[in-house]
């Protein structure tokens, strides 16, 4: 079995009450596809671990790409993978508040941007999901 960890940033397209039905289908679409992963939440933007067979995270990023709730996604990461790092999340996901996000000055600014900060340092993104599980 080959895996993959691909990691990638969006915004949010409408409002924040699309959020849960979001969060839902990920669960359902990844539990069917043997797909783990973590997705955070902030001043509109995500930013999301997919982890699984290199076939099935492909097709579920090509389903979120074409996703009109989101735009501008960006791929920051991809790479060959021997375990999951996150491995006990079909899909987890938290929504970062204002308050908490100012707690952490160092990420706050890749929730801010056009996520042009993470292609000078696209590793972030993994400590920044680990920082918010």
């Amino acid at each position: 079995m080959s895996l993959i960890q691909l990691v990638y940033a969006s915004r949010l397209v409408g409002d924040e009450s699309v959020l849960k039905a979001i969060h839902s289908h990920a669960v359902r679409n990844n539990t069917a596809h043997t797909i783990t992963g973590h997705l955070l939440y902030a001043n509109r933007r995500f930013l999301q671990v997919l982890e699984g067979e290199a076939k099935q995270v492909h097709q579920t990023f090509a389903y979120i790409k074409d996703d009109p709730r989101h735009e501008h996604v960006t791929l920051l990461l991809e790479q060959s993978i021997a375990d999951r790092a996150f491995m006990h999340w079909n899909m987890g996901f938290r929504q970062i508040s204002a308050e908490e996000l100012d707690q952490f000055p160092a990420y706050k600014t890749y929730f801010q941007d056009d996520f042009s900060a993470f292609k000078v340092q696209p590793l972030i993104a993994l400590d920044i999901l680990k920082a918010f599980v």
